[in-house]
C-alpha cells in the first residue's frame, strides 16, 4: 500500500507540476527529431524557464490584487463562498488526495487514447487545470457513496474525455485570435469563453476590431497594455480605496500599512502592470519551444495533434481586449453580487458568491480575447459583462447541485460545475452500476462521433 501511494504521490506531483511535464515533452520531442546536445539543453531550459515566467507572473496578479479583493469584501460587509480554484483543491486535496491522484493519472491515458482513435486530437497540457477537475469528480462521486475503485474509474474516464473534448469548443477562436492551428486551450473556464464568443457573435460586430481602437496621438501612449494597465488598475485602487476609508477606516488603515493610499494604489496598480508583462514574456519564451518540439511528438505518435495551454497564450495577442475584458467582467462580477442579494429569500435564491478580481481578470481577460474575433469591441464589452455574472452563477450551481464547497470556497470554472453536475446528477439517478455505464459512454462517443463523421475533415487537419 505505502509502494501504491508513493507512486501515485510521484505522478499526482508530476502531472500537476506543468513546468517539469512540458518541459519533458519538449525534451523528448527534440531526441525524437535527433536535435543536438546544445539544442536540447537550450530547448528544455528555456521552457522551465518560460513557465517559471508565467507561474511567477500569475502570482504576483493574485499579491496585486488580494489588498483591494479585501477592501471590496470589507465594504460589502456579507459573507458568502470564494470561487478561488487553489483555496479549494488545497483543502480538498488532505481528504481526498489519493483519489485525485488516481483520476488524474487515468485521465491523462484516457486523453491520449481519445487523441489517436478519435477526431479530439487536443493534448490537455494544463496540469493545475487537471487536478481542478479531477478533484472535482472526487468529491462529487465520492458523495454519492461509490467505491474506491469506481471513483477513479469513472472520474478518470470523465476527466480523460474532457480533457480530450472541450478544448475543441473553442478551438476555431483560439485559431483567430493567435493566427495558427498549433496551439489550443486547456482550461477550466473553456464554458466560459465558448458563451462569451456566441454571444459576441450575435450582438457584435467584428469589423469594429477592439485592437484598432481609434484614439488622438495624444492618447496613442495608451495603446501600450503595461501602461494602460497600470493607469487603469490605478484608478480602481484609488476608487476602492476612498470607499473603504469612508466605509470601513480600520479595515483601510490595516491594509495601507501607514503608506499614503495614493502610494498604496500607484504602487500595487503597477505592480499588476508587471505581472502581466511577466506572464507575456514566459508566454513568448514557451511558445517558440514548445511548438517545434511538440510537432516532433505529435508526427511520430499522434497525427495532427495540437497540445492545449493554458490561457496566458492568448493575452500578448490581444492586449486592448484583455484590459477591457477584465474590466468589464469586474463591473459585471460585483453586479452579479448585488444581484444575488436582491434575489435572496425567494424561489431563484443561489448560494452567495463573493465578487473575485482573480476570476474577474483571467475569465474576463480570455473571453476578451475570444470576443473579439467574434464580435469586435461591442462583442467584447457584452460578453464581458455577461461574463461578470456568468462567474457568479456556475460556483453557486456547482455548490447546490454538484456539492462542491470546501470551508467557504469552491472552483471557479464553469467546466468544473459541468462535470461536477453531470456526476452528481446523472450518478443520482442511475445508481453505481448505471453511472459506470454512462462513464464508459461518455469515452465512447468521441470514438464513434469520429467513426461517424470519417468522411469530414477533423478538427486539426490542415488544408494541404
Amino acid at each position: 500500500m505505502f509502494v501504491i501511494e508513493a507512486i501515485l504521490g510521484f505522478i499526482v506531483q508530476f502531472i500537476s507540476n506543468p513546468t517539469i511535464l512540458i518541459a519533458l515533452i519538449v525534451l523528448i520531442g527534440l531526441l525524437i527529431q535527433k536535435k543536438k546536445w546544445n539544442d536540447l539543453l537550450r530547448g528544455t531550459v528555456k521552457t522551465i524557464v518560460g513557465f517559471t515566467l508565467i507561474s511567477s507572473g500569475a502570482s504576483i496578479v493574485i499579491g496585486s490584487v488580494t489588498p483591494m479583493s479585501d477592501m471590496m469584501q470589507g465594504i460589502f460587509g456579507f459573507s458568502g463562498t470564494l470561487p478561488v480554484n487553489e483555496s479549494c483543491f488545497a483543502v480538498a486535496s488532505a481528504q481526498f488526495g489519493t483519489a485525485l491522484s488516481g483520476i488524474m493519472a487515468i485521465a491523462l491515458v484516457v486523453n491520449l487514447v481519445l487523441a489517436r482513435f478519435s477526431k479530439f486530437k487536443f493534448i490537455y497540457l494544463t496540469g493545475h487545470e487537471i487536478m481542478w477537475i479531477s478533484t472535482v469528480c472526487a468529491i462529487s462521486l465520492g458523495a454519492l457513496g461509490f467505491p474506491t475503485w469506481q471513483v477513479l474509474i469513472c472520474g478518470g474516464l470523465i476527466t480523460g474525455t474532457y480533457m480530450a473534448v472541450f478544448p475543441a469548443l473553442i478551438y476555431k477562436s483560439v485559431c483567430k485570435v493567435t493566427g495558427t492551428k498549433d496551439l489550443a486551450v486547456g482550461h477550466s473556464g473553456i464554458v466560459y469563453y465558448w458563451i462569451g464568443g456566441l454571444i459576441a457573435k450575435v450582438t457584435g460586430n467584428k469589423e469594429k476590431d477592439a485592437e484598432k481602437i481609434n484614439m488622438s496621438k495624444s492618447l496613442n501612449v495608451l495603446r501600450d497594455l503595461t501602461i494602460s494597465l497600470s493607469l487603469a488598475m490605478t484608478l480602481v485602487y484609488i476608487l476602492i480605496s476612498i470607499i473603504c476609508m469612508i466605509q470601513q477606516p480600520e479595515l483601510a488603515s490595516a491594509t495601507f500599512g501607514g503608506t499614503n493610499f495614493i502610494i498604496f494604489s500607484i504602487t500595487y496598480g503597477v505592480q499588476f502592470a508587471v505581472s502581466i508583462y511577466v506572464i507575456q514574456s514566459g508566454v513568448r519564451m514557451i511558445v517558440a519551444e514548445l511548438i517545434p518540439a511538440f510537432k516532433g511528438v505529435a508526427e511520430k505518435f499522434i497525427k495532427n495533434a495540437v497540445p492545449a495551454l493554458d490561457i496566458p497564450i492568448l493575452y500578448p495577442y490581444q492586449p486592448n481586449s484583455v484590459l477591457i475584458g477584465f474590466l468589464c467582467a469586474a463591473i459585471g462580477g460585483v453586479l452579479a453580487f448585488f444581484l444575488q442579494l436582491a434575489l435572496a429569500g425567494t424561489a431563484l435564491e443561489l448560494p452567495l458568491i463573493l465578487p473575485s478580481l482573480f476570476t474577474a481578470f483571467f475569465y474576463g481577460a480570455t473571453v476578451g480575447c475570444v470576443a473579439n474575433k467574434e464580435g469586435g469591441l461591442r462583442g467584447v464589452v457584452i460578453s464581458s459583462l455577461i461574463t461578470g455574472f456568468t462567474i457568479a452563477l456556475f460556483p453557486a450551481l456547482l455548490i447546490k447541485f454538484g456539492g462542491v464547497n470546501v470551508e467557504g470556497t469552491t472552483f471557479g470554472g464553469a467546466d468544473a460545475t459541468v462535470v461536477g453536475m453531470f456526476n452528481t446528477q446523472v450518478g443520482g439517478v442511475t445508481g453505481s452500476v448505471g453511472f459506470l455505464i454512462a462513464s464508459i459512454l461518455v469515452f465512447l462517443a468521441p470514438i464513434i462521433y469520429s467513426v461517424l463523421t470519417k468522411n469530414k475533415a477533423g478538427f486539426t487537419e490542415k488544408e494541404a
